[in-house]
């Protein structure tokens, strides 16, 4: 009998167990599916920014610096995503095309913006990332060959000097900055993948390798790199797990990855939009190698939430920074980015952004194409 009332007691409180837990998943997959009412307006505000004399786009409605590479590739990258590339007139994907063509320096094949303030490496390993992935979703292809490591009598004028033998590129590294700023370390080396890739064997092992061996032997005890704030040192392992990710490798020490990066989250500010979206990318890529309990990701999620929302602006796009009143291209796209991976927290599709049909409506409304 007594065997009963315990079998019984214990099947009661599992009962409750299971259904406090149901009712808390309803309550995050409704808190998400809210998120996108502030998305409603962001397809008006990539239509803003065009500009149809060059043909590319600004990166917020103010206007302060000409369009850009970067900001360009990112509004066509969330066209194509939605949906909506193949309803683009063939006129205007060429205006695009032309305008990203028109970066390209014959002779080294790189793409490089001015109006990018960023150190040369990462300026440029960057825009031929972006531009070769628009490329790829315009049907389209670049004026020049791509970079190539030139011969030994080009040492001089060879911007990829860095890859040219394992040496050289573990001096490139070790002067990054890792302590100074790892996020931009991180950044400036993630950015050279396209170019890694390219490289021919067995250099491309080689250096692959290299990297591999100098990110092993200067992790941090947290599982981050370098030095900094949290979230400035969460943020250059969220650059440096795109690395392993392309490369098929697990990223070292994830249980302590998570650790700090619960910490990161729970305790210091989200100044940045980034800084919502990194943590997340960064647990998506350590979450099969850990246990994540339920309280821990309804705080990922609440808390990634109530970040995010921070960025919302009046314009219809998302700032970067905390303060800001005018959107961003790049705010917009790690808003995007946040907004999807929530999704995938609570096994939700991505599915398409609201009104994506308001971006052709609001060209046509202006005259724009």
């Amino acid at each position: 009998m007594q065997r009963i009332y315990f079998l019984l007691t214990f099947l009661a409180l599992t009962g409750v167990s299971i259904s406090c837990k149901n009712q808390q998943d309803n309550e995050l997959l409704l808190e998400v599916k809210q998120l996108d009412k502030a998305y409603e307006n962001l397809f008006v505000f990539y239509a803003n920014l065009y500009d149809p004399v060059t043909g590319g786009f600004y990166d917020g409605l103010q206007k302060k610096t000409p369009p850009r590479i970067e900001s360009t590739c990112r509004v066509i990258s969330r066209i194509d995503d939605n949906g909506l590339i193949n309803t683009v007139p063939d006129s205007l994907k060429q205006q695009w095309v032309g305008f990203l063509q028109a970066f390209q320096d014959p002779v080294t094949g790189f793409f490089d913006d001015p109006n990018e303030h960023r150190n040369i490496d990462m300026r440029r390993g960057r825009a031929l990332g972006y531009v070769k992935g628009a490329f790829k979703r315009l049907g389209a292809s670049s004026k020049y060959p791509y970079p190539t490591i030139k011969g030994n009598n080009d040492i001089e004028n060879d911007v990829l000097v860095h890859l040219k033998s394992v040496d050289n590129f573990n001096n490139w590294l070790e002067a990054l900055g890792w302590e100074e700023n790892p996020w931009r370390a991180g950044g400036t080396l993630s950015a050279q993948g396209n170019v890694i890739a390219s490289l021919s064997s067995p250099l491309k092992e080689q250096i692959v390798d290299a990297m591999f061996d100098f990110l092993a032997d200067t992790q941090n005890e947290n599982g981050f790199w370098g030095g900094g704030s949290l979230y400035v040192q969460l943020s250059g392992a969220f650059k440096v797990s795109s690395l392993y990710g392309t490369n098929d490798r697990q990223m070292p020490n994830a249980n302590n990855i998570l650790k700090s990066t619960l910490k990161c989250i729970r305790e210091e500010e989200c100044k940045n939009s980034t800084w919502v979206r990194n943590p997340l990318n960064l647990l998506g890529a350590i979450k099969p190698y850990v246990d994540i309990t339920e309280n821990e990701k309804s705080d990922i999620i609440k808390i990634s939430i109530n970040n995010i929302m921070q960025f919302s602006c009046t314009d219809g796009g998302f700032s970067n920074s905390i303060g800001q009143k005018f959107g961003t291209t790049d705010g917009c796209s790690q808003a995007i980015i946040t907004r999807n991976a929530l999704r995938d927290w609570v096994g939700l599709e991505p599915l398409i952004l609201p009104n994506t049909d308001s971006f052709l409506k609001t060209l046509r409304l202006s005259q724009k194409m």
